[in-house]
């Protein structure tokens, strides 16, 4: 592995990390102030607006998953590139306590705590669309 494909794994690497920050937090603030400037609106209009929220939730999640997927095949493919004699690989994994030669998978809490996030958003969405009373 060259220092340019390293440098290319650090680039995708932060855009990762950028795809978590949008989906995990911004997407939960744009469905409270949306749902905060719909409160005065009647009820067909906001439960119109909260479907069209939750599914954006759940393919927040599917576009998460995808990027976890992506962020850990590459992961894998570094270790792969350690275990074939890329110094640079090697380096990088050790810094970090990552196994070399081996696949590297999210931990289980991680896969869990996900799905935790989806529901938990999910009924936030309707409740801040349906239920919550608003103070003007």
């Amino acid at each position: 592995m060259t220092e340019i494909q390293i440098f290319e794994f650090m680039g995708t690497n932060r855009g990762i990390f950028a795809s978590y920050l949008q989906s995990g937090i911004l997407l939960s603030l744009v469905v409270v102030v949306v749902a905060y400037l719909f409160r005065n609106l009647p009820s067909a209009v906001r439960a119109g607006a909260m479907v069209s929220s939750l599914i954006a939730v759940i393919m927040m999640a599917f576009y998460t998953n995808a990027a976890q997927s992506v962020f850990f095949g590459q992961l894998s493919s570094l270790s792969m590139a350690a275990a074939e004699g890329s110094e640079i690989a090697r380096n990088f994994l050790e810094g970090f306590d990552m196994p070399i030669g081996q696949e590297i998978t999210p931990p289980m809490w991680q896969v869990a705590l996900q799905f935790v996030q989806l529901i938990v958003n999910l009924i936030l969405t309707v409740y801040v669309f349906m239920i919550a009373k608003w103070d003007d």
